[in-house]
């Protein structure tokens, strides 16, 4: 079979003849359009080409092509792209309720109080009383510090309409301290203030179980020994009898004041006298058996009179005790405590600092709040605060000091 190719040169018509089987034979439909054109080329003198019939086809089988070229694409992004969209949906969110509760369980309460602030599903979730409640008892167990207005039984104990979480964030020493970080120049006015008025030195009296134990160090680092926070200023004579009230003026951040210290009984007996039998031999107190009773435990113990006089004139009390982890007689101290600091002879809002010692930071400390707990802080009608202290550096010492300072000048 043969097929002609037809140009048209202008003078002559030129025939091209192509066999089947050559290489560079053309499409049937081509040469059916080259041969239309050639009659249009004899009948019109312009060139111009109309699309017929044949064009259309051709412009339709490409269309078609283009169209299912497209959606080949279309299919292709589609199976491409549906993995990525089911994996961005897949978040926290879509975790059970008690998943999520338990994932927020190993976060500490700053964290927790940022994830309040992303959406309100997590602001209602890091609300959940269970969850503060439990991060709670993990937490107190840590805290070196907690006072009269910063301990969560107090808030139960009322019946208080706070949430779990409204009592952490107001007990918990971390947030305090981040909040008087954000007053401090308010802070530092009051300071100045309180600087320029003019006030007499507070008279601070220390007493305790520790100054005559393995904690006795406190006092010679406080008064005899150069550190970068006290200062000692000089002395002062005791206004009671045989002296006894005398002591050492002291100044801590521009801030004067007199401290003096109570001992049981002379440096030979504290050496030698068990702690268990410290009570009997305490030579600031006095037995006391109601009528009609009888035994030990009917005994109560009050202040000897010379000690009624000292408390009656001090604006402060400095309670030192040994907290190591395996002190047994802690619960027995707070008899000294509570004769010391009665209100027949001591003012309501002097405040107590109780000072929770060990000798280094080798020594296993007893938590805070189970001090609170062996000395029945609560029962106190008065400003109190506990601090964990390590003797060696006076750890938390400064601190301590300049909260009762404080508070002695709030009448």
């Amino acid at each position: 079979m043969k097929m002609y190719d037809v140009e048209n040169t202008g003078e002559n018509v030129v025939y091209t003849e192509y066999n089947y089987t050559d290489s560079s034979l053309l499409n049937p439909l081509q040469y059916l359009w080259k041969l239309y054109k050639f009659k249009l080329e004899e009948t019109s003198d312009t060139r111009e080409i109309v699309s017929g019939g044949i064009q259309q086809y051709i412009n339709r089988n490409q269309l078609s092509l283009l169209s299912s070229s497209s959606q080949e694409v279309q299919l292709c992004q589609v199976t491409v792209e549906q993995p990525k969209r089911t994996q961005t949906q897949a978040t926290i969110l879509d975790l059970p309720v008690n998943v999520q509760l338990h994932i927020m369980s190993f976060l500490g309460a700053a964290d927790l109080c940022r994830m309040a602030q992303v959406c309100h599903d997590w602001s209602d979730l890091t609300s959940d009383n269970l969850l503060w409640r439990q991060r709670l008892a993990w937490d107190i167990k840590k805290w070196s510090v907690i006072g009269h207005t910063t301990v969560p039984s107090l808030y139960r104990e009322v019946d208080s309409d706070w949430t779990d979480k409204e009592i952490y964030l107001r007990c918990s020493p971390e947030i305090n301290k981040s909040l008087r970080q954000q007053n401090f120049h308010f802070h530092q006015l009051s300071s100045m203030l309180r600087y320029l008025l003019p006030q007499k030195p507070p008279m601070i009296a220390m007493f305790g179980p520790g100054l005559e134990s393995e904690t006795s160090g406190l006092i010679r680092l406080l008064m005899f020994e150069k550190n970068d926070n006290f200062t000692t200023t000089g002395m002062f004579p005791g206004q009671f009898r045989g002296g006894f009230g005398s002591g050492i003026s002291l100044k801590i951040k521009n801030t004067n004041f007199n401290l003096t210290t109570l001992y049981t009984s002379n440096k030979h007996e504290r050496e030698n006298i068990p702690h268990e039998h410290r009570l009997q031999h305490n030579k600031l107190l006095v037995p006391v058996l109601p009528d009609g009773t009888n035994g030990d435990e009917s005994i109560h113990y009050e202040l000897k009179p010379y000690v009624k006089d000292l408390c009656r004139s001090v604006d402060a009390f400095v309670f030192v005790v040994n907290a190591k982890k395996d002190n047994h007689m802690l619960n027995k101290d707070k008899i000294e405590l509570s004769a010391m600091v009665n209100e027949r002879w001591s003012a309501p809002h002097v405040p107590v600092l109780v000072l929770s010692c060990v000798r280094d930071k080798t020594v296993a400390h007893m938590p805070c709040i189970e001090v609170v707990k062996q000395l029945e802080l609560n029962q106190l009608t008065r400003p109190w605060q506990v601090y964990d202290c390590t003797v060696d550096g006076l750890l938390n010492v400064p601190e301590a000091f300049q909260w009762v300072i404080e508070q002695s000048h709030r009448r």
